[in-house]
């Protein structure tokens, strides 16, 4: 398990070679209410737009770096590619 901060970046990844279901829990909650009752709503919405996600494009190189590393020590492809290649 897995708690970051409030309002911290984060991101989920899976480089196995079986699928993974991730369980994220909310405070409060009726979609995305936070700490405080502040809306934390923007979670898919590019922080460009004022959201809080950062498209992949934007992720420090590093982050998809130490993914494909872990896929590849796992014997797995990662298939991430045709996510990147569709925003560029």
């Amino acid at each position: 398990m897995v708690v970051p901060p409030a309002n911290w970046f984060h991101q989920h990844f899976n480089s196995g070679n079986g699928p993974a279901r991730y369980l994220a829990l909310r405070w409060g909650s009726r979609k995305y209410y936070g700490i405080n009752g502040e809306n934390t709503g923007k979670t898919d919405v590019d922080v460009k737009l004022g959201g809080n996600q950062i498209e992949y494009e934007d992720e420090e190189p590093i982050v998809r770096q130490m993914f494909e590393e872990a896929c590849a020590k796992a014997g797995v492809k990662s298939q991430m590619d045709k996510y990147y290649a569709a925003k560029a």
